[in-house]
């Protein structure tokens, strides 16, 4: 029989429902699955925290919705990303800590190709992006968007293609934490504010200094997992 969830993360803990029902009832893609109406009276959740979540999933293509008819297992309902399968990463904390390092080392030497490398026009428009970014944060409304757009175009500042296709693979990983959050309110915000700061080094084209902001940004992130996993 079904339990009710616990209210931790709501949007998170719906997920997580939807995901193990996946799991458990071996769906494959196009399958259906139950509709809203049957998940708020599994979850016993609001309409909203049930489409929030849902949407969530859609994006990430676990799940596909299509009106008038339903919810139905997504194309990636059942596969794991890119790194998943090369490295066989999970959301477990230790998988998190590695892609996390992985990434401190190689945003490390980033910051110093993008100081060399970016043209001014991409510092411009760099800082257009800050800008719209951290309006969002200053008005607490989501960014993940916004966010995933910032550090996009740091990658492609560096004028390095084979390093931003790494990059990007990583980032295929890491992105799920925004996706999926730990569990935890307002995930990542106190990074936020090292947004703009890493800008300004950037602007400024000091290399120690975006490094130094760079990490104390990491370290956020870092300090977040630890508490999801306590």
């Amino acid at each position: 029989m079904a339990k009710p969830i616990k209210r931790v993360s709501l949007q998170s803990e719906i997920i997580k429902y939807i995901q193990s029902y996946i799991e458990e009832h071996d769906l494959k893609e196009g399958d259906r699955l139950p509709s809203q109406g049957q998940f708020i009276e599994m979850m016993q959740v609001s309409r909203t925290a049930l489409r929030e979540a849902v949407k969530t999933l859609e994006a990430e293509g676990i799940v596909e919705v299509k009106n008038g008819k339903g919810i139905f297992v997504g194309c990636r309902g059942r596969k794991a990303t890119a790194l998943e399968s090369l490295i066989g990463f999970t959301m477990e904390r230790e998988s998190l800590i590695e892609a996390l390092e992985a990434r401190r080392a190689m945003e490390t030497e980033l910051m110093a190709m993008v100081v060399r490398n970016a043209t001014d026009q991409e510092m411009d428009e760099l800082g257009e992006l800050t800008e719209v970014l951290m309006k969002k944060v200053r008005a607490d409304e989501r960014d993940t968007e916004e966010d995933k757009a910032f550090h996009e175009k740091i990658y492609l500042m560096c004028h390095n293609k084979v390093f931003y296709a790494v990059l990007k693979v990583l980032d295929e990983y890491t992105d799920r934490l925004w996706q999926f959050p730990l569990d935890i309110e307002d995930p990542f915000k106190a990074s936020m504010p090292y947004h703009e700061m890493l800008y300004q080094a950037l602007r400024e084209r000091d290399i120690k200094k975006a490094q130094k902001i760079n990490n104390k940004l990491l370290d956020c992130v870092y300090d977040d997992i630890a508490i999801a996993h306590q």
